[in-house]
């Protein structure tokens, strides 16, 4: 056993109490159980090692550097899975082994250092794709994978009635096969459309927690079935946008549902559905609320932005960024445009068009001129923002990005 390096924290945070060997291990096989200083032991498995290796030897130690790496490869759309999978791995590990005050250097202190098992740990956290049977439990259930399930049905044991049977019955209808063509696709709205139909009656009966329990189950099925079928005619889309409009017209006074299981469930499910399926139809919709119910969309979406930063969900943060823009913006909450703008930047064009329009259309013409100040940086929509800005300057001013 190779003598133990000195560690970097300021005690000693752990001693080796076994060390599992095998000739050809699999990742997820346990490896090194270490007596942390925490006074609980922790077990480590071959990926741990491995990672800990790779950190110490390539990345001077240091986290913060071995997490860049896969944010990078993620954004530069490289192996973007396989990135995601490792950096779910390497964010648990972080966890655990902070809550057992264990350092890099006191797993690598009792690891095999030789050259020929920092290439193996070199191969298998860096290049090698790794079966699915060989993945670790982090790397299996991923912060995107837990995010997108919790938005599809994590708020409905809140709800008055439960959308989970409504969803149950109206999925089994489509379970007869794995994937369903563009022209098979017509049958499927059809089949939508008459579940819709079937909730008016469920109305005319008073049953108003009912009919939006049935509604919100319709919501997840159909983004879900939009993963199994070809709707390049825009049929089920067509049907999902009767539903949710109907669902966004539900007086929620009638449903008995609390505002805050209602907008969190809501808004999480508008970061979160990624087939446009949404788009346009929350237009305005801000407006009607009351002040403190826009408090509560806006409290909640920055806590949620806060929870997608710390799980390198950047896609999703994107997309949240230019929600409150627009809870903002509907709810004349001026003295947030200005950190917003600078938070948005000019990676996207819309919001920031949004936030100044809004600015102009209340007359103040001074706020949108410092919204394209704070937002105007180097990013994909500067030369077109900068335009804008320019246009504003000299009097000129239409939200129109043809004009």
């Amino acid at each position: 056993m190779p003598a133990r390096r000195s560690s970097t924290s300021t005690r000693r945070s752990a001693t080796p109490r076994s060390v599992a060997k095998k000739s050809t291990p699999v990742g997820s096989d346990g490896a090194l159980v270490l007596s942390a200083a925490s006074g609980q032991a922790i077990e480590l498995s071959y990926w741990d090692v491995w990672f800990a290796l790779v950190a110490d030897a390539d990345f001077d130690g240091s986290w913060d550097r071995f997490v860049e790496h896969f944010r990078s490869q993620k954004q530069q759309g490289v192996s973007r899975h396989l990135a995601e999978r490792k950096l779910s791995h390497l964010r648990d590990l972080q966890w655990r082994l902070r809550q057992a005050e264990v350092e890099i250097s006191d797993i690598v202190a009792y690891t095999d250092q030789s050259p020929v098992e920092l290439r193996r740990a070199r191969n298998q956290v860096l290049t090698r794709e790794p079966r699915e049977y060989e993945w670790s439990d982090a790397m299996r259930h991923t912060p995107k994978q837990r995010r997108y399930a919790y938005a599809l049905r994590g708020f409905w044991p809140y709800f008055p009635v439960s959308p989970a049977s409504h969803a149950e019955r109206l999925a089994a209808q489509f379970h007869t096969r794995g994937w369903f063509s563009e022209n098979q696709s017509f049958g499927l709205a059809r089949k939508l459309d008459k579940f819709v139909e079937r909730v008016a009656s469920v109305l005319n009966q008073d049953k108003h927690a009912q009919a939006q329990a049935m509604l919100r189950a319709f919501l997840t099925v159909v983004i879900e079935l939009m993963e199994v079928a070809d709707d390049s005619f825009g049929s089920i889309g067509d049907s999902f946008q009767d539903g949710f409009a109907k669902y966004l017209a539900m007086p929620l006074e009638e449903t008995g549902i609390e505002a805050t299981v209602f907008f969190h469930d809501l808004l999480t499910l508008l970061i979160w559905e990624d087939y446009g399926l949404t788009y346009d139809q929350m237009d305005r919709y801000f407006e009607q609320l009351t002040p403190e119910e826009g408090d509560l969309c806006i409290d909640y979406v920055r806590q949620h932005m806060g929870e997608l930063q710390g799980d390198d969900l950047d896609y999703q943060y994107e997309k949240a960024l230019t929600l409150l823009g627009q809870v903002a913006a509907e709810q004349n909450r001026f003295e947030l445009f200005e950190e917003l703008a600078q938070d948005m930047g000019t990676r996207e064009w819309k919001r920031i068009i949004v936030l100044a329009d809004r600015a102009i259309k209340k007359r103040k013409r001074k706020l949108a001129v410092t919204v394209f100040e704070a937002a105007l940086s180097p990013g994909m929509h500067e030369g077109f923002l900068r335009k804008k800005y320019e246009q504003l300057q000299r009097g000129k001013w239409h939200p129109d990005p043809r004009s």
